[in-house]
């Protein structure tokens, strides 16, 4: 008898790149994303093909994503000029004026003849044409530009500074008041909240996101069928503006009006058809609503646009089973975008798993798809979780871990601080300069001297870290987050400064950890009884006066990198 022979058939990765272009001319781009995808993966050094993705997503209308790839490509010696093209036009597209004439000036002084240097000069004549009436009228842009970014960051000391600027100069702005009552919200101050919503309401009782608004503030108060009730009072038949949109599906899921939902999501997909947060939505509520086979598409749909999302990944699960199974595993699934206690269970073990591991096992690890997706949720959680991720990834290296890292630095939601570790983990990493982040919503090139890290880091640091953020959560009311970010950034400052990347061994954690608490209320004027703090901590006060001169020391020359001046 003959034996048959079976001849394996891997085709080559421009096999997947001609796919990806037919797919594009036919307008289906959630098959030319996955082909791709699949053609990047096995020639990563190809930036034509990276070159393609981000414009496929650039034509799906996801410019942010469009220039997340574009701008991973940055510190690339041979980064083709059209990336700045592209990016340009992407901020266009997103009006963001300022850094489209920047980026379409300096792709003409690279590319004086090239190919679109014509489209450059129409968007530039453009661009002037619309141009600021008055001085005025452009420092109010800016004053509510910067106001709405640094809300999105968490900065909402700033953000509550830009926008009450804006607003003495202009108080008829309802935009601009909606976003300063949000701030006040998330400060906790509801009453300057409530303040500043009913000035909207007042002047405009159909504000779209003024009703919305007063919605996530009756929810957040306990106050579900009142919060209901403010958002019926729209009508989805005369909401038609994009982002008023948006805010009212949100507005709708919060309060789990299901039937609402779906047709407001109908309508928001005739307009943004692969918004992945909307998508989401859909599928959540289509689980909800029990039309599984319709949910699994919907999350499938998702994890084309976004592979890295554990949401989805999660949600895909659940309609899956329902579907094979005949009955839902969960009678709901929830519309918000944030991880299941279970879920946070599971990142929470992987990273303790990683901490135990070489920098050769880390990397090897991150070669594992449900570990990256772990791992990605990490970097969007807590500012514990992404500080934990951000050490693992500098210490374990590779280039997983690089594009990680570079995306940390380019999301718009992350601090400075965050941002800042970030930097040092790369340099740790030996990965190659430049390095840009976007800082208060505009992209910067950062510069900062690397810094020889080397070795593991021990589980005790991240224990104190752990405890630190533990202890001004509970300990520092009204200045939780503000104080979970100072004593991240700082502690960071002492590891990779003071103890040049080579940490000592750690004793008393409990001590670091009141030390670091110290000397954020000693940042902001207070009164500190170190003493007391050291007796709390079971230490000697001479031991917590050495950490304290330690962590002043790293926090002197955090404050000159970052161009402060000493206190």
């Amino acid at each position: 008898m003959t034996e048959k022979r079976v001849l394996s058939f891997q085709p080559e990765s421009g096999f997947y790149h001609k796919r990806a272009i037919k797919s594009i001319d036919k307008a289906d781009f959630t098959a030319a994303l996955k082909n791709l995808r699949k053609a990047v993966e096995m020639e990563p050094d190809n930036l034509t093909y990276k070159m393609d993705l981000a414009d496929t997503y650039a034509r799906m209308g996801l410019y942010e994503r469009s220039n997340l790839e574009l701008q991973l490509m940055l510190h690339r010696k041979e980064m083709p000029s059209e990336a700045l093209f592209g990016m340009a036009s992407n901020y266009m597209a997103l009006g963001d004026y300022d850094q489209a004439e920047n980026l379409y000036r300096t792709y003409e002084k690279v590319e004086p003849d090239g190919e679109f240097v014509p489209q450059a000069d129409d968007a530039l004549a453009y661009i002037a044409q619309c141009d600021y009436d008055t001085p005025l009228d452009r420092e109010l842009d800016e004053l509510s530009m910067d106001g709405k970014a640094a809300l999105d960051a968490g900065d909402i000391g700033h953000a509550i500074d830009c926008l009450q600027k804006a607003l003495e100069k202009d108080p008829t702005m309802l935009y601009v008041r909606n976003n300063l009552a949000v701030a006040y919200y998330c400060l906790g101050d509801m009453d300057k909240a409530w303040e500043q919503l009913d000035q909207v309401l007042d002047t405009d009782p159909m504000d779209v996101h003024g009703r919305c608004n007063e919605s996530m503030f009756l929810l957040a108060d306990g106050q579900k069928e009142e919060a209901a009730q403010a958002v019926r009072k729209l009508r989805l038949e005369q909401i038609e503006e994009i982002d008023e949109l948006f805010k009212y599906c949100l507005a709708l899921a919060d309060v789990d009006l299901d039937e609402e939902l779906a047709q407001a999501l109908k309508k928001m997909f005739l307009s943004c058809p692969y918004d992945i947060s909307m998508l989401f939505l859909w599928g959540a509520c289509l689980y909800n609503l029990g039309r599984y086979p319709e949910s699994v598409r919907a999350f499938e749909k998702v994890l084309l646009i976004d592979p890295d999302s554990l949401m989805a990944a999660w949600g895909f699960k659940l309609a899956s089973a329902a579907v094979r199974d005949g009955t839902p595993p969960q009678n709901r699934i929830p519309y918000t975008y944030d991880l299941t206690d279970e879920m946070n269970g599971e990142v929470e073990a992987q990273m303790e798993q990683l901490t135990r591991m070489t920098p050769e096992q880390v990397r090897e690890a991150l070669n594992d798809e449900h570990v990256r997706l772990l791992l990605h949720a990490a970097l969007m959680g807590t500012d514990q979780q992404v500080s934990q991720a951000v050490l693992l990834l500098g210490y374990g290296g590779g280039s997983v871990a690089e594009r990680l890292l570079r995306e940390v630095l380019l999301s718009p939601t992350h601090n400075m601080l965050i941002k800042q570790m970030t930097l040092e983990a790369l340099h740790t990493m030996r990965a190659s300069e430049p390095f840009y982040a976007l800082r208060d919503g505009k992209l910067v090139l950062l510069r900062t001297k690397p810094i020889d890290v080397t070795g593991a880091m021990p589980e005790s640091y991240l224990r104190v870290l752990r405890q630190a953020v533990e202890r001004v959560g509970k300990n520092c009311t009204g200045h939780e987050q503000e104080a979970a970010e100072f004593v991240i950034g700082l502690w960071m400052g002492y590891l990779l400064h003071v103890e040049e990347g080579k940490p000592s061994r750690i004793t008393k954690e409990a001590g670091w950890a009141a030390a670091l608490e110290g000397a954020f209320r000693e940042s902001r004027g207070e009164e500190v009884d170190w003493k007391a703090l050291a007796q709390e901590s079971g230490i000697a006060l001479r031991t917590m006066e050495a950490r304290r001169k330690k962590l002043r020391e790293a926090k002197k020359i955090l404050d000159e990198e970052n161009g402060q001046s000493n206190q």
